[in-house]
């Protein structure tokens, strides 16, 4: 599984400075409304709004959940915070980053991230990813940057 998240310093999120703001809420919305599951209909005010963001399992080529995302009770696991603000800031965060339940070793991850990023209505970067790993004898779960090989297939496909 992948994550996605801007480093520290960025901590504020992806600038998000379009030319026609309406036209940029439109696209925002198309790419919620094609990857993720519908929201509340009040969910989205005008300018600033957060939401809680599930994935459709319908667009993901596999899905690879690690199994302690999927116990009863950590539903909270498979979903991403997401904050918008298109007032004066103009910035899209995903808080705790954006998990992105895709196999690092599947090619048809890599297709998916590439159509994924392009439809985003912020500019990705390879560099963001980390993988999802379990460790130690209890598996417990990691953040790691992608090995080479990884990260060679992401920067081919992100940007």
């Amino acid at each position: 599984m992948f994550s996605y998240r801007p480093p520290k310093g960025s901590c504020w999120g992806h600038a998000f400075q379009p030319r026609d703001p309406v036209k940029a809420r439109a696209k925002m919305l198309t790419f919620f409304k094609t990857y993720f599951e519908p929201m509340a209909p009040g969910a989205l005010a005008p300018k600033c709004f957060d939401c809680v963001l599930f994935w459709k399992n319908s667009v993901l080529p596999n899905v690879d959940w690690p199994e302690e995302y999927l116990k009863p009770g950590n539903e909270k696991c498979l979903a991403s915070l997401c904050m918008v603000n298109l007032g004066a800031m103009r910035r899209i965060m995903f808080g705790g980053g954006l998990s992105i339940p895709v196999s690092p070793n599947e090619p048809s991850s890599y297709e998916f991230l590439k159509r994924f990023s392009a439809d985003a209505p912020f500019k990705m970067s390879a560099k963001h990813f980390s993988v999802i790993i379990p460790i130690g004898k209890k598996s417990k779960l990691a953040s790691r940057k992608p090995d080479a090989e990884v990260f060679k297939k992401l920067s081919k496909v992100i940007g």
